[in-house]
């Protein structure tokens, strides 16, 4: 059997991937950071139990080597503070798009209007590295 009859048998024992699989699928390699230290959830409030008030800000930790992101999700912002401190471009990236703001000098940041469904937040510091939390769903 040539390599020709063989992908011939596979692609008729297999139905097609329908297009807008695919094109997420391929959309995903668009928001690959390869060389991005990786800041992974180590804390969700929405994991806890809850309390007696209800409608509070969602707080969530990001973790990484030398790395720390907090961010409080209240209704549609996110406001958060990139540890230690440092000036940064800050992209929100979804499916919806990117869009981005800056740090403060503190490290601070606010992300008004954030899309709902998964998000992930792209941090790129002037000494040229990149931060990049994973993905969560708001």
């Amino acid at each position: 059997m040539t390599d020709e009859e063989l992908i011939e048998r596979l692609r008729t024992a297999f139905p097609p991937v329908p297009g807008h699989l695919l094109a997420v699928g391929l959309a995903a390699f668009g928001w690959l950071v390869p060389d991005a230290t990786l800041a992974t959830l180590a804390y969700d409030a929405a994991d806890t139990p809850a309390g007696v008030r209800g409608g509070e800000p969602r707080t969530l930790t990001f973790a990484g080597p030398d790395v720390r992101v907090e961010i409080e999700i209240c209704g549609r912002e996110i406001v958060g503070q990139l540890a230690p401190a440092a000036d940064a471009e800050v992209i929100l990236r979804s499916p919806a798009g990117e869009r981005g703001t800056r740090t403060d000098e503190s490290g601070g940041f606010v992300l008004p209007e954030v899309p709902a469904g998964l998000v992930s937040l792209l941090f790129r510091p002037a000494d040229g590295t990149s931060i990049v939390t994973s993905w969560i769903h708001v």
